[in-house]
């Protein structure tokens, strides 16, 4: 009995030091201004501070962006046509970042894009982390006040208290929202006229992500 316990005790810590831990920096939303009439690179890097080499897998979760952009991606190996469903990066040495990169032409159509990618390390799919960018060119915003046909969310961002959604169509609205992590953490009707958000957990700092038939916006929570 004891050789099989020491046996044990030996693989044990082998076995919670296979997963790897990384995360993406400086953050998993990037948001940037896209210059019109150009190629726009735009990145999001992912650190390993375990000082293994790590490999990253990921998926596209959700891509959405006017039609009249050309938009590719480029991982850490691999540029493509467009966005592929999924894809494998190379094995990232310690002393390097593997990222995703997006190349955007959105030549002079203005509008906003919202892509969302899960990446995880390579055989170890319950070690991932969602990222996210939230592209727009002038003319547009990024991290609207929130107007798409009849809703509007406000204060955004909010600094006290939680924002208040209007919904002015006249009928009722589907919508859901999601924490940083991609999780839903709300779903629910919004009645026609004014009301907030108060059946989700704790709300923390950062950025929150509502979608309604019509749209995919970020909600900002300062405090």
């Amino acid at each position: 009995m004891r050789t099989t316990w020491l046996l044990f005790s030996w693989l044990l810590p082998l076995q919670i030091a296979s997963a790897q831990t990384f995360f993406a920096t400086p953050g998993p939303l990037k948001t940037q201004e896209l210059a019109p009439a150009q190629a726009n690179e735009v990145y999001i890097f992912f650190e390993n501070p375990t000082g293994d080499t790590l490999r990253l897998r990921w998926k596209k979760v959700e891509a959405s962006y006017p039609a009249a952009w050309n938009v590719d991606l480029c991982d850490f190996g691999t540029c493509y046509v467009g966005i592929p469903a999924s894809g494998l990066m190379n094995p990232a040495p310690a002393q390097q970042q593997p990222y995703l990169k997006l190349i955007v032409q959105p030549g002079t159509a203005p509008g906003a894009a919202w892509l969302w990618f899960r990446v995880w390390e390579d055989g170890n799919a319950a070690n991932y982390e969602d990222v996210f960018f939230n592209l727009n060119t002038s003319g547009t915003t990024a991290v609207p006040e929130l107007h798409s046909g009849d809703l509007r969310a406000f204060p955004n961002p909010s600094g006290a208290g939680l924002p208040v959604l209007e919904n002015n169509s006249g009928q009722p609205t589907d919508a859901a929202l999601f924490d940083q992590s991609g999780r839903v953490i709300w779903t629910g009707v919004l009645p026609p006229g004014k009301s907030v958000i108060s059946a989700t957990s704790t709300w923390l700092p950062g950025f929150y992500i509502l979608k309604t038939r019509w749209k995919t916006c970020t909600l900002i929570i300062l405090n």
